[in-house]
Formats: C-alpha cells, sequence, structure tokens
C-alpha cells in the first residue's frame, strides 16, 4: 500500500472540482431566491428610499442594479469563506 497512482489522484481531483461546483451554484441558488424576492426589495425601499420600487412595488432599474451589486458581494464573500 503506497501513493495513490497517477489515475486516482486525477480523479479525485475531478471528483473535489465537481462538488465545489455544485457547492457554489446551491449557493447561488439560495443567494439569488434571496434576493429575487420581492419582500427583499420592500426592505431595501425602507433603508435606500423609494427609488427601488416604484409605487406597484416593481423594481426599477436602480433597484436591480442595487439588487445585483448586493448578489455579486455576497456570492464574493461566500466563495472567500474557508472549505
Amino acid at each position: 500500500m503506497g501513493e495513490p497512482t497517477e489515475a486516482a489522484t486525477t480523479v479525485q481531483g475531478t471528483v473535489n472540482r465537481l462538488l465545489l461546483k455544485v457547492k457554489y451554484s446551491f449557493y447561488s441558488t439560495l443567494v439569488f431566491a434571496i434576493f429575487a424576492n420581492p419582500e427583499t426589495y420592500r426592505i431595501l425601499n425602507q433603508y435606500l428610499g423609494s427609488t427601488i420600487t416604484d409605487r406597484a412595488g416593481v423594481p426599477t432599474l436602480l433597484g436591480f442594479g442595487v439588487s445585483a451589486g448586493l448578489f455579486f458581494c455576497t456570492m464574493i464573500g461566500l466563495m472567500l469563506l474557508p472549505s
């Protein structure tokens, strides 16, 4: 019983990369569901003013940009967390 073979090491590396992609896909789905939620836009509207949504509660272009920026920052933060 010695060192793992080169093929076993390659397979393990491939599996690890696949699992990492699955993990970040799952995180992305959860974070998107949070930021795409109409309630999130209402909360942002309360804190950032009435420029995030219009009177009907539909996100404005600025609201969409703010939400996309928060999504981006959240995903970067999640990726920087230790495994």
